[in-house]
This record gives structure tokens, C-alpha cells and sequence, in this order.
């Protein structure tokens, strides 16, 4: 006896030749059964057709033989679940498919910032633009974005001119009192605007206009202004001139002599004197003695045909004796402004946004709402959530560190301006940039530059190492010391580690003698160590004491005034702090190179892997679509109801199948009364 359940259990793959031997076996059943009642019907051109069909299942195994089985177990219904079931395997890997693609596109949408995307796709009434990418839309956003926050800017600038007119302060005090912590740091999140304008509408009738509209009413609290009056005595220098020595003819007496036709005669007695006449103004700021002189009118002669015809008066010195002059002071009145970085809360006020109010449609606040989107736009756009595991100084902690540096304003404005990157600005390969913050860091741009497994990806745009050391320099004291490592190498000079200071740079060499690196060197920590700011590849701008410290050569960058005059020292009483949440690379060496599995500036060791969030994200793309399939329906039913019908097929199944292929389990029913009396009578006909 053969053993029927071999062929109801599969091994998890589709078994084509079985389905194609069970279909040959169920046409030649059809074919006798249609030969049949074509006799009784005399309708023969349906056996031919049923034959017809039954051949091109054999011959093909596949679709077609599948169909007949099921036609021959259970009618049309029976071919069509019958295919299923032959096919279930590779059906289940395309539904999964299906749903995988579905996932992604509904959470493309739900996701991503409405604003970004009704221009990709044609979305929300929007028609798609021709040639429109994600990328492309991205960049356009954020030009825009960056277009009002830079006119917030300038509004903040202009508030400080104000102040210092309105108070009457001292302008030129005023200005060069200036603390500017938005000069060189932007501080704002594209990614995070974008969100919170697409959130404020719920995703629903978005456009550039109204959110430009919208951030432009707020532009001028996107800077705060604060301000202290202060007042400063200030030394008043002496002034004086000095003079050069004249020598004049004057008219010392005039006699009349008599009248010629009518007109008055006059006899000129003149004599040659010196006088003095102011040469150029001098100031002191200590005592001086100095010649004193005296204004004195004296007349000279006009002349007119080689004679004298008239006098004029004129004004010259002379000397009066000597005179002491003695510098003094006055109280200066000026004002101390402070321009403080990017306030990210008028964000959600431009968009009337409350972040604890419950978000329509999920179970989630607006605040946890715009952050997913800004997270989910960040890692289709770069991959990952920022630029790296550096954590951005805030204010508090910038002005301790730079206040805690022994050495002169110039230094201290160095290591301000380098400190004003940390955790803002990603590695990027080639990257550089001129002086001032520049709008396309952190955008996706390509990696043009060769010699990195980066090149030819798209990643965040910002600043390579040595890109990063002469930004700071053309930054803060606006002097390049170069593109290039090996270059700004060449162009300084060694130093010992007894001279280091702030603002000098570390380079470190490779076996073949060339660098590999370059960092600025920030001063020491409270344990003694060496802090180092520059920007790694993996982590971006960052602060830390490499592992190779002690490999660092030391150089000074040849042609800088370390000594000069810097407009706007960043130190101070702290304004404020601000909070930000940390993103982790993975550690692989695949990102972070020789420094995988490393210290953070932190101090914390990088975790390794995400297996939880991994297990999470296999079991929502594939459970979540299928249930939501389950529950909506097909067609009108749903996908349970569907299952009940196969389960009731296949309870059928074997008997069916038994009977088709001829075991005698039950005779009874296999031959039913009536049957032969039918082909006889058939036959008889």
C-alpha cells in the first residue's frame, strides 16, 4: 500500500513535478468523466476540449496542471486553491514582499516630512516635478530654511546697533564688546524644522511659502539679544600741535600822500618778520611741555601792477613761552551685548506647536512625533541619526574650559572658535570650507575627493581634519595655514612639548614619514592630560585625548600673529545650557577604522550592536503588514475568512484525493449505485 501522507506534507519548498503528476492523474480522471457525459449529453466536442486542456498541463507541469487537479477535486474554486497550495511556499515569499514594499512606501510617507516629499512622489494635490529626487528636495528646503534663519541673523545684528544708538553708548567700545556666540555656529536642525512644520499640518497641505511665511514672524527671536551697560574710565591724551616758522612782510605804517584825479594816495612802510603757522597735531598720554603761542592779526600788503595797491589781514603765531599739558580721563559709558545661539523653541512657537499635546491618529505627543520624522529623514538622507557620538559643548561648559586656559586672548579665541564645531559638523572626506558657518554642512552632498571607502557615497557634508584646523584659523584670526595635512606640516614649525600652547597643531605621521592627521591642540584637563579638538573620521568635530597622544609631532603654523588684537572674545559669565541627545555609531571597523570599539570623548567605550532593535524592526516589517492584511480584507473578506475556506478544503482534501487516485479505503463510496446502469444504458444508446 503506498503511503498517502507523504504527499499531503511538504519539506518547505514547491514541489513542480509532484503538482504535475497529480495533475496528469486528475486530466485523465476529467478527460473520462467529460467523455462521459458527452455520451449522455452527445456532447463530444467537450471531451476533445477537455483533452486538449489536460495535454498542455502535462506538458507544461506547472500552472495548467494545477488548475485541473483542483477542477477535478473541487471545481473552479477547488484549481484555484489547489494552485495555492502547490505554490504556497513561493506565494508566502512574495506576499512578504509585497507587504515589505508596502511597509516601506507607507512609512516613507507617514514618516518622512510631508514637505519633502509632495514634490518626489505627487503627493497631498502637489503634482510631481520632473526630475525632483529626495535629495534635490531636501537641498531646496534647506536653503530656504537657511535664507530666513540668516535674516534672523542680521536682525540680531541690527538689534545691537539699535541698543547701542538708542543708549548713546560708545560705538566703537560697544562693538569690539560684543560676545557672538552665533557667528561661527549655526546651531539649528534642518531636519528638525522640516518635521515640525509637516507635523504642525499633520502632514496635510504643506508648502515652502507658508513655512518661509511662518519662520519669517518669529526671525527676529531666532537670536536672542542680551545686554549690560557698562562703563569704563578711559585716559583722554593731551593735544597739541607743533609749528613751522614764516617769514611774512606786513605793513607796520601807512601815511597818506595826497589825492591823484580824485582817487587817494597812499605811502606802505613794510619789514620782513617772522611768525609762526600750525605744521601737524600730535597727542600724548603722559605730561609734555611744549611751546606756547599766541594768535596775532597782522596786515599785509596786496598788490596790483607790481605795487602796493591795499592791505589785508591775516592771522599767524607767536611764540608765547612754554606750557605744561597734562592727559586726563573720562568716564565711558558702552554696552556688553550678548548674540546667543540659535533658540530652537521658536521653532514650535512659529508653528504653534505644543510638543505634550496628543498627536491625531497615533498614540504619540507632537514632540515625540516631529522627532521620529526628523530621525527617519536623517537616515534616509545620511544613514544614520547625526554625524557622529560627539556631544555639542554647551555654553557653560566652552567658557569654563576656555577660561581655565593659561595663555594669551588670541589663544583662548583659537580654541573658542575650535570648540564651537564640537559635535555640529560631520567628517566628510575632502571637505572643506570658507571662513563663518557654512549652510551645506550636515546636507547630503557626494564624496568626490579619491583615496577613501567613502569616496563616491553620499554622506553629510562637513570637514576633514585638515579642513577643520584651517577653518579655525581663517575663522579666528582670518589667515589660512593651508589646505592639506602635509601642507600645513611644511608650512609650520617644530616646537618642543615644553612650548606647546593652545592653537598649536599635533600631526601624526605615518611609517612612510608623511601625516596621516592633524588636530589643534586645546590645552590640559584637570588630571594633566592633553586635549586635542579635531575632526575624525566616524565621529566629526570632536574633543578627546587620542590613544596616540604620545606620537603626536608638535608644530607652530608658520606666519601667524599670535600676539594680535581678537574683536570678540567668547568668555564670560555663562548664559545658559542646553540639552541634546546622543547618537552612537556602531563601532565596526567599517566606520570607525582603527578606532573601532574605542574610548568616546566621553570617556565610555562604544557599545557594540543593536541586536534588540534589529529583532524589532524583522518582527514589524513582516508581522505588522500581515495582520493589517488579516484584519482589512481582500476583496471584501478578509484574509481569516479566506483561511477558513482552505482549512475546509483541505479537511476534504484527502478523501478527494483518495478517491481520485483509486484507493479502496471505502467501497461504498467509491461505487455508487446506479454508475454502471448508467453506462449501459449509455452504451444501449
Amino acid at each position: 500500500m503506498a503511503e498517502p501522507e507523504k504527499d499531503q506534507i511538504g519539506d518547505g519548498q514547491d514541489n513542480f513535478g509532484q503538482a504535475a503528476g497529480k495533475a496528469i492523474q486528475a486530466a485523465k480522471q476529467i478527460s473520462h468523466d467529460a467523455a462521459a457525459e458527452a455520451a449522455v449529453k452527445g456532447a463530444e466536442a467537450t471531451a476533445n476540449a477537455a483533452a486538449a486542456v489536460v495535454q498542455a498541463g502535462a506538458e507544461s507541469g506547472k500552472a495548467v496542471a494545477e488548475i485541473a487537479a483542483g477542477t477535478a477535486a473541487g471545481g473552479p474554486w477547488g484549481a484555484i486553491l489547489s494552485a495555492a497550495w502547490a505554490m504556497r511556499h513561493s506565494l508566502f515569499k512574495v506576499l512578504v514582499c509585497i507587504c515589505l514594499f508596502l511597509l516601506i512606501i507607507v512609512i516613507l510617507i507617514c514618516s518622512i516630512p510631508s514637505i519633502v516629499l509632495d514634490s518626489v512622489f505627487g503627493l497631498n494635490g502637489v503634482p510631481p516635478a520632473e526630475g525632483v529626487t529626495l535629495e534635490s528636495s531636501y537641498s531646496e528646503m534647506s536653503n530656504a530654511v537657511s535664507a530666513v534663519i540668516d535674516a534672523g541673523y542680521d536682525q540680531s545684528l541690527a538689534r545691537v546697533e539699535e541698543i547701542i544708538l538708542d543708549g548713546g553708548y560708545d560705538y566703537d567700545l560697544s562693538m569690539d564688546a560684543l560676545i557672538n556666540h552665533a557667528q561661527s555656529s549655526a546651531g539649528y536642525d534642518v531636519c528638525y524644522i522640516l518635521a515640525a512644520y509637516s507635523a504642525s499640518l499633520q502632514q496635510k497641505g504643506t508648502s515652502v511659502e507658508d513655512m518661509v511665511a511662518k519662520l519669517a514672524r518669529i526671525s527676529d527671536q531666532m537670536f536672542p539679544v542680551s545686554y549690560v551697560e557698562r562703563q569704563q574710565e578711559r585716559l583722554v591724551p593731551v593735544s597739541y600741535s607743533t609749528y613751522k616758522p614764516v617769514t611774512v612782510t606786513v605793513v607796520t605804517r601807512i601815511e597818506s600822500a595826497g589825492i591823484v584825479n580824485n582817487v587817494p594816495r597812499y605811502n606802505y612802510t613794510t619789514e620782513r618778520r617772522r611768525y609762526y603757522l600750525p605744521d601737524e597735531a600730535n597727542e600724548s598720554d603722559e605730561e609734555i611741555t611744549v611751546p606756547k603761542y599766541k594768535a596775532v592779526s597782522v596786515k599785509v600788503p596786496t598788490y596790483s601792477g607790481g605795487k602796493i595797491s591795499g592791505t589785508r589781514t591775516e592771522t599767524y603765531y607767536e611764540t608765547d613761552g612754554d606750557e605744561t599739558l597734562e592727559p586726563t580721563t573720562e568716564i565711558i559709558k558702552y554696552v556688553e551685548c550678548t548674540i546667543s545661539p540659535f533658540d530652537n523653541s521658536v521653532i514650535l512657537e512659529a508653528f504653534g506647536i505644543d510638543t505634550s499635546a496628543q498627536y491625531p491618529q497615533f498614540n504619540l505627543t507632537y514632540g515625540e512625533v516631529i522627532q521620529n520624522m526628523a530621525n527617519a529623514l536623517k537616515m534616509t538622507l545620511y544613514g544614520t541619526l547625526g554625524s557622529g557620538t560627539s556631544v555639542p559643548l554647551t555654553d557653560a561648559e566652552l567658557i569654563a574650559f576656555v577660561n581655565s586656559l593659561s595663555c594669551n586672548d588670541t589663544r583662548k579665541h583659537i580654541v573658542t572658535t575650535a570648540l564651537s564645531l564640537v559635535g555640529k559638523v560631520p567628517y566628510f572626506w575632502g571637505g572643506k570650507s570658507e571662513a563663518g558657518w557654512n549652510d551645506e554642512w550636515n546636507t547630503p552632498k557626494l564624496v568626490t575627493a579619491a583615496g577613501s571607502s567613502s569616496t563616491g557615497t553620499i554622506r553629510p557634508y562637513g570637514l576633514d581634519c585638515s579642513g577643520f584646523t584651517d577653518w579655525v584659523y581663517k575663522t579666528a584670526l582670518s589667515i589660512s595655514i593651508q589646505a592639506g595635512s602635509w601642507a600645513q606640516y611644511t608650512s609650520s614649525t617644530p616646537i618642543s612639548e615644553s612650548e606647546l600652547l593652545p592653537g598649536d597643531l599635533g600631526f601624526l605621521m605615518n611609517d612612510s614619514g608623511t601625516t596621516d592627521h592633524v588636530l589643534i591642540f586645546a590645552g590640559y584637563d584637570e588630571g594633566g592630560n592633553r586635549k586635542w579638538v579635531h575632526s575624525e573620521g566616524g565621529i566629526g568635530v570632536h574633543i578627546s585625548t587620542p590613544s596616540y597622544d604620545s606620537k603626536l609631532v608638535l608644530r607652530r603654523p608658520s606666519g601667524v600673529d599670535f600676539e594680535q588684537d581678537v574683536s570678540s572674545p567668547a568668555y564670560g559669565e555663562p548664559l545658559y545650557s542646553l540639552e541634546v541627545n546622543v547618537t552612537h555609531y556602531c563601532a565596526c571597523t567599517k566606520c570607525c577604522g582603527p578606532n573601532a570599539k574605542g574610548i568616546t570623548a566621553s570617556g565610555k567605550r562604544v557599545a557594540v550592536g543593536m541586536p534588540t532593535t534589529i529583532r524589532i524592526v524583522v518582527m514589524t516589517v513582516t508581522l505588522i503588514p500581515l495582520a493589517v492584511v488579516a484584519f482589512m480584507g481582500i476583496g471584501g473578506d478578509s484574509l481569516l475568512q479566506y483561511l477558513g475556506h482552505i482549512l475546509s478544503f483541505w479537511e476534504n482534501r484527502r478523501v478527494l484525493h483518495f478517491r481520485r487516485i483509486g484507493y479502496k479505503y471505502d467501497p461504498k463510496q467509491l461505487k455508487k449505485p446506479g454508475r454502471k446502469g448508467k453506462k449501459k444504458e449509455a452504451g444501449k444508446a
